[in-house]
């Protein structure tokens, strides 16, 4: 990543703050203390999200957020009969039942104070931060996206998914599909189409 900044030509600085040892998806923050003087974006690196930043940061404030989680829905059915049971009793049978939940997608909005939280060198999850935010009475919001907004480079599947969506090459035209990833990049010249791509190889 520094390799690849350094190297590009930009109207705009961009900062590295390098851990001594691994202080985790919260910890971290605490090298920002005295340098960040306002509301800021925070992201995992591996993932993409398809939303408007803009109506998100104006969710955060218009709601008196200290922190605001963006949350995607995700929908999920269990191949499998589901049963319950207390004691070796059976309670209850669901058939494949369906699940629809909000998943963290690692993609915050988070008010300057709240690293104040967080202490020094101590390795930190960025869970146990949202926690103490709670804990003092700090609102938590959450914003939420669709599942196809949110794609997660760490699945394997979702990694190739978001190949096809970010995939704008020309050369592309002449190249088989299965020489851009095992058959499931697809060509996609423009993002409009993508999200009909997406479902369809889904």
């Amino acid at each position: 990543i520094k390799a690849y900044f350094g190297e590009l030509e930009k109207e705009y600085t961009v900062d590295f703050a390098d851990e001594d040892t691994p202080l985790g998806t919260g910890g971290g923050l605490s090298l920002l203390r005295g340098k960040v003087k306002d509301t800021f974006f925070l992201t995992n690196c591996d993932i993409l999200v398809d939303a408007d930043f803009g109506k998100i940061y104006q969710f955060h404030k218009e709601n008196r957020n200290r922190l605001t989680m963006v949350c995607a829905l995700k929908n999920f059915t269990i191949p499998y009969g589901v049963r319950d049971q207390e004691n070796g009793v059976l309670t209850g049978l669901k058939e494949k039942p369906h699940m629809s939940f909000y998943t963290n997608t690692g993609l915050y909005v988070v008010d300057p104070d709240v690293l104040d939280l967080i202490e020094p060198g101590t390795y930190t999850p960025f869970t146990d931060v949202v926690e103490r935010v709670k804990a003092q009475g700090g609102r938590v919001g959450v914003y939420p996206v669709s599942e196809h907004s949110w794609m997660d480079m760490g699945q394997l599947e979702e990694l190739d998914n978001m190949r096809c969506l970010l995939y704008t090459s020309d050369a592309a035209d002449d190249l088989p599909c299965d020489e851009l990833g095992g058959g499931r990049i697809c060509l996609i010249k423009t993002y409009d189409d993508a999200a009909e791509r997406i479902d369809e190889i889904s």
